[in-house]
Formats: structure tokens, sequence, C-alpha cells
């Protein structure tokens, strides 16, 4: 629904249209009496039902009480024909998004936007409000660079409305989203608080902490994961640094630190103190008989601490010899001299021993193929061992990059059927297997023609006498067929051998994301072989059929179709899915958590 300009919205007049966002339409308004300009938000996302409006006028007075200069104001709000809208303070300075989009912020800029926006958090907080949906997005800049949070409480808004994730959880971004947020756990002030953290990683480091993951992958590793350290992905930040920023990402929300203001005041400190240590073991690697290096640093990236800490005592030191000049006379070494490289070598062993042992707990990903040579248009299994178990990904099919997704089992074990298209080309070809982003290992598949190409020329006659070489000899004990004398009638050319047959297609089969999905939840479907430029009706099967979703199917007859299952009772169900060419089906458990 859009509204024509002149529209008058309680005391404001629409203007025009400014763009459209996840949850509605945005249009510039105007107050005459007071001279000021607003942004009115349609919130087209939330279902126009006495209960949803009712608790709309609830939040948005929650909302509009809140007075913070980092966070949006909230001029007025109502209905216009049944669609709740909200008039706010128009802010022409663009977003935080917009600002990380030109390239790595430097470190006081990143630390002025953070104390912004904690302050803002705690604020709201304290009022017993929380965001839900921080993110760079919702970060506007004032001109004067001051951050200003919008959308306060919307994601909560959408809960219960005709607004879904594709995940079927909780609203929100996923790649700012706190792993209670995915879980559908009760959300509070620490669900913020990792989002902020978030927000700081991908000032610090350039990305966000699990870059270039899909949806499912990236909310699954929300809740299973843990990211690669800020210092693994920029080298000027430290460990003390690392370890304030993983305390902000801590899976358990009580684990995080108390507060946004103390998050970023332990970063500052964290940043502070990063330049010295750098300088310090310049120094300590001029020409000298020994140097140290303080053991707080190694610490503070072994566990994640309480609290910020004070500085190291320059005490907790180890030593390390070097050796003293020629011209010096040699010093013997001490019991403490030798006892620091004793212990040193113990640490290295010990390193290397578990090194060792995650390598054999964590074996490498391995990839075979059922065949290594098939015929164009034919199928070969693709089999894995040792993937994560229940990680999503795809068997890739090179040159030109053929998709194939695939689910892992509980035991970290693949097997997908895969058709080699009939248009690849002769020769070898490269089959892996991807997920995350990285692929992890592959095989070569030698393609040779297609049976269908190899069609015997119709009317040939066998010759009379065959050529050396040209034909196989016959087989022993069998008399070769008579010469045929001169002036002989010829005998009739024998009938040509039928074409072969070429293999009937592939029966249509789907995969599933998951082997169980709980109500309101949702599920991936992954089509193979299917009619292409058909659609496939996706439909869950319990006491009766019920349609949960169509996709549209491609021109390798393949299809990825994400849906949510409402109406379903917990226990054994099916899944299947329909075009005009066949159908495919697969079993699945429906459970309430």
């Amino acid at each position: 629904m859009s509204i024509a300009p002149g529209t008058k919205l309680g005391q404001y007049e629409v203007q025009d249209f400014i763009g459209q966002g996840a949850m509605g339409l945005v249009y510039r308004a105007y107050h005459p009496q007071l001279e000021r300009t607003g942004a009115v938000k349609v919130l087209q996302s939330i279902a126009p039902d006495p209960d949803t409006t009712a608790r709309f006028r609830h939040e948005a007075q929650a909302i509009a009480q809140m007075r913070h200069p980092n966070i949006l104001n909230v001029y007025d709000f109502g209905e216009y024909q049944g669609m709740p809208y909200m008039i706010v303070e128009y802010v022409p300075g663009g977003s935080l998004a917009n600002r990380l989009s030109q390239g790595l912020l430097d470190q006081p800029a990143a630390l002025r936007y953070l104390r912004g926006i904690a302050s803002g958090l705690d604020y709201a907080h304290g009022l017993g409000v929380v965001h839900r949906d921080v993110k760079p997005a919702n970060v506007l800049l004032e001109t004067d660079d001051t951050p200003v949070l919008a959308d306060f409480g919307l994601a909560k808004l959408m809960q219960g409305s005709s607004l879904k994730s594709i995940s079927g959880v909780t609203t929100g971004t996923p790649a700012y989203m706190s792993p209670e947020q995915v879980t559908g756990s009760q959300v509070g002030p620490p669900a913020d608080r990792y989002s902020l953290a978030t927000i700081a990683y991908e000032m610090l480091t350039g990305v966000i902490p699990f870059d270039g993951e899909g949806v499912l992958e990236l909310l699954y590793a929300q809740v299973h994961r843990e990211p690669p350290l800020p210092s693994a992905r920029n080298a000027r930040l430290g460990p003390r640094l690392d370890a304030v920023v993983m305390r902000g990402l801590a899976k358990d929300p009580n684990a995080r630190w108390g507060s946004c203001t103390a998050f970023v005041d332990a970063l500052a400190a964290a940043l502070a103190q990063a330049a010295p240590a750098a300088v310090e073991q310049t120094v300590a690697m001029a020409p000298a008989v020994a140097s140290t290096m303080p053991l707080a640093a190694l610490a503070a990236a072994a566990e994640v601490p309480p609290a910020p800490r004070a500085a190291p005592s320059p005490s907790a030191t180890v030593a390390v010899a070097y050796p003293a000049p020629a011209t010096a006379a040699a010093k013997p070494k001490s019991r403490r001299g030798w006892f620091a490289l004793a212990a040193a070598a113990v640490i290295v062993l010990l390193l290397l021993l578990a090194i060792g042992v995650n390598a054999a707990a964590h074996p490498q990903p391995t990839l075979s193929l059922s065949a290594t040579t098939v015929r164009a248009g034919g199928t070969v299994t693709v089999s894995a061992a040792h993937v994560p178990a229940g990680q999503s990904g795809e068997i890739q099919l090179l040159s030109t990059i053929h998709l194939f997704p695939f689910v892992a089992g509980s035991s970290g074990n693949v097997s997908v059927p895969i058709t080699v298209p009939r248009d690849i080309g002769i020769g070898d070809h490269t089959v892996r297997i991807c997920w995350a982003s990285q692929c992890h290992a592959s095989a070569t598949l030698h393609v040779i023609e297609p049976l269908a190409l190899r069609t015997p020329t119709a009317g040939a006659t066998p010759t009379a006498t065959p050529s050396p070489g040209a034909g196989p000899s016959p087989s022993p004990g069998v008399s070769a067929p008579p010469t045929a004398t001169t002036g002989a009638s010829p005998k009739p050319a024998s009938s040509p051998k039928a074409s072969p047959t070429p293999p009937p297609p592939p029966a249509p089969s789907i995969t599933l994301s998951a082997s169980s999905v709980k109500v309101g939840g949702s599920i991936t479907v992954y089509g193979f072989h299917f009619g292409p430029g058909q659609t496939a009706t996706i439909s869950l099967i319990q006491a009766t059929s019920t349609t949960v979703g169509t996709a549209p199917v491609k021109s390798d007859g393949s299809f990825t179709a994400p849906v949510t299952i409402l109406a379903a009772v917990p226990g054994p169900a099916t899944i299947r899915a329909c075009t005009s060419s066949g159908c495919a089906s697969q079993a699945v458990t429906v459970t309430l958590t």
C-alpha cells in the first residue's frame, strides 16, 4: 500500500517517497506548525489484526518515551487505513552500513561510533527496552557524525506478525543475531551486547565474524561455532583485544560484558595497550644478552577474563637467551636460565602433542567417486567422510560449475548421486566438496561421450574379406563366412542394428537440510532430476496433505526451497515434492522443540 503525496497523517503531511525496508515503506513528511521534517515508517509487515495493533500501540508508547541523543526520536504514531505507522526523526546523513562499505575505519572513529551506540543501548536497557536488531544499517549518522539508533523495538513488533525470517526463528538480521535469538530463547539486554560486539568485530577487521556463510550455515554458526580471533584477520590487533571481543561474543548471555559501555571501555583499553606492546617487542630484539616477553599476553589469548585487567607485572616474564657479542667473555648460565629453557622445551612438546591429538580427533575430509569414468548424461555417486555432523554445503562439478547441495549425516558421512550434464564436454573434470565458503577435498572424474551419440551408419554392409586389423578375428571353432565369388548375385544387405536405447532419465529425488523440524520452524528442500521450467509443489503429509511451498525448477532439473512448517503435529511425517514429471518424498520428524 502506497501513500500519495499530500496525505495528512495527524499533523504531518506526506511529501515524497524515500525508500523501502524490510518492514515497510518510508516517506518524508512535514509538520507545518512546528516547521519540522520527519520520516514516516509504514509498517506493512505487521498484520493488521486487533491483537497485533494493540501490541503495536503499547510498544510504540514505550519507544516514544525514550529521550537520548543516540536514539532516534519518535514524534507520533497511528494507523492509516488499518496499517500502523510511526513518524520519527529525519536523519539525512546516511547509515553506518554505508560508512563501513567505504573501507576499514580507523580505531578512534570506530571507538567514537561504538561509544555512542553503547550509550544509547545502556539507556534503553535501563528502561527495560531491548532493540533486538542492532546492526550498522539501523545506526543513522547525524551531520556531525553522531550515531543514532533507529528502529528501536521494531523487531519485537514483528514477532507473531505475518513476517517471518527465512530460518523460521525470531526476527532479526542473521549476521548480528545472538545465539538466544536464533534458538528462540528468552531475549534480553545481552542479545544487544552480542550484536554490538559483532559490529565492533566488523569495524576492526573489515568483515563480520562468520563471513561468507549462507543463511542457514550462519544461523548454525551463531549457536555452535566460534569465529576466528580478530587478530587472525587483522594482525595489528593483539590477544588482549581478542579476549575482550570474544567475551562480547560468548554463546552464554551471562558470560558477556555486564553493559555495553563496559565492553567499549575494555576495548579502548586493549587498543591503547597494543601500540606500546609493539614498541616494547621491537626494543627487546636489539643486540643484548636477553630479552623478555610478558606471559599475560598468552594467558589473555587462552581464556576470557571476567573483567578488564591491569597491565601485567614486569616480573611475569620468561627469559630468552641471545648470544653475547664475540668480544665479551662468556658467562655461565644460571639455574634459572636452564630452568626457563627446559620449561620452554616442555611447552613446545606439549603444543606439538596437542596438535597431533587434534589432528587425530579431527581427520581431514576425504572424497571418493563410485566410478572415475562416466558417460556424459550418466550418474555417479560422490561420497565423503569426516565432514562435520549436520554440515550443509554443496558438491561442485567443474570446469563450468554445477552445484549439488548436500547435508552431512550425524556420523559425518555424505553420499550424493549426481547426474553429469550431457553438454559438460569430454575429458577430465574436478569434483569437489565445499562448505562455509571453502572447498575441503576433491577428485578427478573422466567424462566420455554419451551412449546416444554412438549410432552405427544405417545401411552399412560387411566387407567380403576383412582387411588385416580392420576387425576382430573369428572366434575359435567358428567358421568364417565364405568369400563371395565373382559374378555371384550379391546377398541382401543385412539390416543395420538398431541404435542403442539411451538410459532412462534419473527419477526425481529430494534431500532435506535436517532430519527433524519443529512446529513453526523451517527446513530447506533440495530437489534433483525434476522437469526443467516446471513448478514443484511441496507438501507435508501426516494425516492429511498440506501444501507448504512451491519452487521453480532450474534448467538442470534442480530446485532449492526453504519452507515453514506450521499446520503439523509432533511425530513422523513425509515431505513430498511434485511436478508434472513426477514426485519424490523424504521422511521427517516433527517436534515441539
